[in-house]
């Protein structure tokens, strides 16, 4: 069925769009679009992570990642939207690793790698196949299945949704030359990805290697990508940064979904 917005009309089961979501999940909510529609596939883990800083006073912004708030993503503190749209559609067995900041910090991206391994490594998830998105601007749309059909369809152990953005190659220019000459235009966004557990692991594990104490935080980021020194990189860096550079060393177990037929992005 999909949403027309700005006569396009966005068909992909998911979209992740910090612009957009929050005004294609209320459209769907408000005319009962796939209300109670689906099911989790059996064999996919659907979680997200979430660091909340608990606002005393408020019930609606419970401190959820407020740095990165926007006006189009405002009114889901405590529920995400990502949450939203999963009960919307019917499904609420999904998995949410929300911690408390006031324990860990400030929110880092790469809580993102270790939270998913501690889980994984509880033998916790109970499934082949894990899907791990962002909480704030990541919405589904339409029906999980399609997201396990596309990922088949890729014959890859993992599978990255992908973007126009470059940031980091820069300071990788042999990766950058490899991405070009694989998947020209198109670049790992790691906003959405899916996984085949066993392999997860493995990935996750070596990703480790390059995180650092010293992650900037959003506001300083782009400060840092022109600061950090080449031969450090992706050291310290986003989860982004560090699995955009893992991408050569393991593909074509990771590919990226060039046609981001798993999630719209503009």
């Amino acid at each position: 069925m999909g949403i027309n917005v700005n006569g396009k009309n966005i068909m992909t089961p998911m979209v992740h769009d910090r612009h957009l979501v929050k005004f294609m999940y209320e459209y769907m909510r408000d005319n009962d679009m796939y209300k109670n529609a689906f099911k989790r596939p059996e064999d996919l883990t659907i979680l997200t992570t979430i660091g909340t800083t608990p606002d005393k006073d408020s019930d609606v912004n419970e401190g959820i990642m407020q740095e990165r708030m926007i006006e189009t993503l405002e009114g889901y503190g405590k529920d995400s939207l990502f949450e939203a749209s999963l009960k919307h559609i019917g499904i609420d067995d999904y998995v949410v690793l929300r911690k408390d900041l006031e324990k860990y910090g400030d929110w880092r991206c790469t809580f993102k790698q270790t939270w998913v391994l501690d889980y994984l490594e509880s033998g916790k998830c109970d499934t082949d196949l894990l899907l791990c998105t962002d909480a704030i601007d990541v919405i589904f749309q339409d029906d999980p299945q399609k997201i396990v059909d596309i990922f088949n369809g890729y014959d890859c152990d993992m599978l990255f949704m992908s973007t126009r953005d470059t940031t980091g190659y820069q300071h990788m220019p042999d990766v950058k030359d490899w991405v070009d000459r694989t998947h020209s235009g198109r670049y790992l966004n790691a906003g959405v990805w899916i996984a085949k557990v066993d392999f997860l692991k493995e990935f996750l594990k070596e990703s480790l290697k390059y995180v650092g104490s010293e992650e900037p935080s959003f506001d300083d980021y782009k400060k840092w990508q022109a600061q950090v020194p080449k031969a450090d990189y992706p050291k310290h860096g986003h989860d982004q940064d560090i699995f955009r550079f893992m991408e050569k060393e393991f593909y074509p177990r990771v590919k990226i979904d060039t046609e981001n037929l798993m999630a719209y992005r503009s």
